[in-house]
């Protein structure tokens, strides 16, 4: 019996899909986490507050606007649970960028200006929304919970759901737990997904690894702290090369857009 052309497409959609689950399951494998990702938006909007009220955020309706703009851009690429990514410009000249559960992310002028083409910048941003999408945050976080108290106590107490005992939960653990820190084997998965990422939206995925390399090539007081909570993998960029063949189809890499252009001649006098 000959198939329909009907039950060879559908197979030939069936396999396709198939290799684009298990594309992404490469790419995107988040450790166990005992909060919802509700829960990480909960945690994340209660520290985000507390960031707000003692971080010099830059007023620039254009600036905030762009960078609103490129994480959405990036985030529309992102697998996972699809958080409400946020973005806000820190008005400091070090060179740094975190991220908390759920979706807000902040990141330093001097980060920016650090950018040579706005690819590089991406790759800040890409590499943070990764972080969040993975959720390395609340995963470290219930690693630490689980050697604090009894693991079924931990688990009744989440199970409540209500907004204050994930509030209780965050001060117990604190946010400098929350966000900072994290280990080499989530840089190494947020580079991947992030490059991933990257990709998909039409940057070249190897600026990534370029931004860092320039980093760590003029150590200083200005990149000290991104430096320490972002601690190198390993060779990035060989790591980064060969991840590139297996990120398959992407549209042609572009150049700096004139909105980056103008951005960072806004920002950096330059």
């Amino acid at each position: 019996m000959v198939p329909s052309r009907s039950l060879l497409m559908a197979l030939v959609l069936a396999a396709l899909s198939c290799g684009a689950a298990a594309q992404q399951a490469r790419f995107y494998n988040p450790g166990y986490n005992f909060f919802t990702p509700q829960q990480d938006v909960q945690v994340g909007k209660q520290a985000e507050a507390q960031e707000l009220s003692k971080l010099p955020i830059l007023r620039d309706p254009q600036a905030e606007q762009y960078i609103t703009g490129l994480g959405d851009q990036l985030a529309a690429h992102m697998p996972g649970p699809k958080f409400p990514y946020r973005f806000h410009i820190v008005n400091s000249n070090d060179i740094n960028a975190f991220a908390l559960p759920g979706g807000p992310i902040f990141v330093n002028k001097g980060a920016i200006c650090a950018a040579d083409t706005e690819a590089q910048l991406a790759g800040v941003v890409a590499h943070e929304e990764s972080h969040v999408a993975l959720r390395h945050s609340t995963h470290m976080a219930s690693q630490q919970e689980l050697y604090a108290i009894p693991l079924q106590l931990f688990g009744a107490a989440l199970g409540t759901g209500t907004a204050a005992t994930v509030a209780r939960v965050a001060a117990q653990i604190g946010v400098q737990a929350m966000f900072l820190k994290y280990s080499r084997t989530d840089e190494s998965q947020a580079d991947a997904l992030g490059a991933q990422v990257m990709s998909s939206a039409g940057f070249d995925p190897r600026q990534m690894a370029v931004f860092f390399q320039k980093l760590e090539a003029q150590p200083g007081s200005s990149t000290l702290q991104f430096l320490s909570d972002h601690p190198n993998p390993g060779n990035r960029m060989a790591a980064i090369e060969r991840e590139i063949p297996e990120l398959g189809p992407h549209p042609p890499y572009r150049p700096s857009s004139p909105q980056f252009t103008q951005v960072h001649a806004r920002l950096c006098g330059h």
